[in-house]
């Protein structure tokens, strides 16, 4: 499953898969979409916001100079055309005239779109200020990284007007998925007046956010935010996004109540409702790193050995299949699929009970004592627990507590670091390999405090190309299940729900995309 964006055009989604989703209401406008958030969008600058939430709504409120089409390529959007010099240095593009920004009533303002306002937009991003999640993506653009570290002015980088509808971008080294990466919610346009009228509270209040996409913001309140559009021939023209405020109803039933048009599903029951399987999370045995008796690579590895041998686990096979790999599938780097650039990166670890010799002449009783194994309760794991326990019964003389916690507490625990051992969920949230691991550091997961992983990790953000930063992270995957800090156990598969009458939404679950300029809705 590439990742290129994951769409499905004919019988489209409706989901955002780090958002817990329930379900879509019927709304205002005469074909209206609703989104249930976990939290209201609460920043729509474009060039700082990274909240799922905040993606989802500047993805639909502002327009860039593309926008990513159902196969993943790239279309005009408010550019009319491009072209690429012949030694991939230099992308122009060329605005389409008569563009304005939308107030909140959908009324044109006297702020042009302009070339100047996406020169701006990148010269915030590269600003050490702003603090832009998006800022390494365009790290190929010239003078990038010294604006970032603060060694240069932001205005020198490589983004210039050409004249009011021209934008140049000169790069200092050839980066084949530019153009695509136009299409992010930090390179939409920003007009420098506006921004400088807010007072530093710009796209943070209905007041400060103007929109420069096919929707405006109509509304934007404690219950929900808002967006309309004037369209017709059957184009959603509102879009709601809001919180589910109590529905205990299953992601079948929202759809069939018509509650919802598409819902996420975790579960493996029968549905006569259209269906699309993925798999964002890897079930891993996480460690804590800094325990007494786990913080030696020897035992880690001994464990990890003999929970092989458990393998394959009694659990649910149509929810938890097989997995190479933390990183689950689908993802990129740049254009690269990174699993199929990576490899297997399961290590030959040994023998169990000879790692567990030699990590004994290190630890003691005592320091194998109190160690539990932290496990969700709703999770239905406990099997798969306890067939791992068992093996290190037999092979090691090991038996570790169960401690099976709601979720909730499971939650809190984990982010406290509050365990010995855990079974527990990783997560992709943002489409972003980097991300994955660098949720592995001295305060994050397994408390891993390493140098040589840091410096790779480091290494990977200003990596000269996709293929460079690729293996940069793929050695930090090997590193991270050499030392068995992690062991990747089995993927937890999921699926979108769909009802009929929904076409044309472009829908990644790894952006998270969900981007309703094509969609209609009958």
């Amino acid at each position: 499953m590439k990742r290129t964006l994951i769409r499905f055009f004919a019988a489209v989604l409706a989901a955002a898969l780090l958002l817990p989703l329930t379900g879509c209401t019927q709304g205002s406008g005469v074909n209206s979409f609703t989104w249930f958030v976990e939290e209201i969008p609460s920043n729509l600058d474009p060039q700082i916001a990274s909240a799922s939430e905040d993606v989802i709504a500047c993805t639909n409120l502002y327009g860039g100079l593309v926008r990513l089409d159902a196969d993943g390529q790239a279309q005009n959007d408010l550019c009319e055309d491009w072209k690429v010099s012949a030694d991939g240095l230099t992308y122009t593009f060329y605005l389409k005239s008569g563009l304005t920004y939308k107030t909140t009533n959908g009324e044109d303002t006297h702020y042009a779109i302009t070339a100047e306002d996406f020169v701006y937009a990148f010269q915030r991003m590269f600003s050490p200020e702003t603090h832009s999640p998006y800022a390494v993506e365009f790290s190929a653009i010239e003078g990038a990284d010294t604006a970032l570290a603060g060694l240069t002015d932001p205005e020198q980088i490589g983004v210039t007007a050409a004249d009011t509808l021209t934008v140049v971008f000169h790069l200092s080294e050839q980066d084949d998925d530019f153009v695509n990466k136009l299409a992010l919610p930090g390179a939409m346009p920003c007009d420098e007046e506006f921004f400088l009228s807010t007072g530093g509270s710009y796209g943070l209040s209905i007041d400060t956010t103007i929109s420069s996409g096919s929707f405006y913001l109509y509304n934007w309140t404690s219950s929900g935010l808002f967006l309309r559009r004037d369209v017709g021939d059957g184009l959603v023209d509102s879009l709601r996004l809001v919180q589910n405020t109590g529905s205990v109803q299953t992601a079948e039933d929202l759809i069939l109540n018509e509650r919802c048009t598409a819902a996420l599903d975790t579960s493996d029951a029968a549905t006569s409702l259209r269906s699309i399987s993925y798999s964002d999370t890897t079930w891993c045995l996480l460690f804590n790193t800094q325990n007494a008796a786990l913080s030696s690579t020897e035992l880690r590895q001994s464990l990890a050995s003999a929970a092989r041998q458990a393998m394959p686990l009694t659990v649910n096979t149509n929810i938890y299949t097989s997995v190479t790999g933390l990183i689950p599938d689908g993802l990129t780097v740049g254009s690269i699929d990174y699993r199929e650039a990576a490899g297997d990166p399961t290590p030959s670890l040994g023998n169990a009970y000879t790692l567990y010799r030699a990590a004994r002449q290190t630890i003691t009783s005592s320091d194998l004592m109190g160690i539990t194994i932290l496990v969700p309760k709703e999770a239905g794991l406990t099997q798969a627990v306890e067939a791992i326990n068992s093996v290190w019964q037999r092979e090691l003389s090991l038996f570790f507590s169960i401690e099976e916690v709601p979720e909730e507490d499971f939650e809190t625990r984990m982010a406290e670091g509050d365990y010995t051992i855990a079974v527990a969920p990783v997560t992709c949230t943002d489409g972003s390999v980097y991300t994955v691991l660098r949720s592995f550091s001295p305060d994050g997961l397994c408390l891993y405090n390493n140098a040589g992983y840091e410096a790779l990790l480091t290494q990977s953000m200003t990596a000269s190309s996709s293929a460079v930063r690729c293996e940069l992270l793929a050695q930090c995957e090997r590193q991270l299940l050499e030392t068995c800090a992690v062991v990747p156990l089995f993927a937890q598969q999921k699926r979108l729900l769909l009802a009929d009458g929904v076409d044309g939404l472009v829908f990644d679950p790894y952006g998270p995309v969900l981007d309703l300029t094509w969609t209609t809705k009958q």
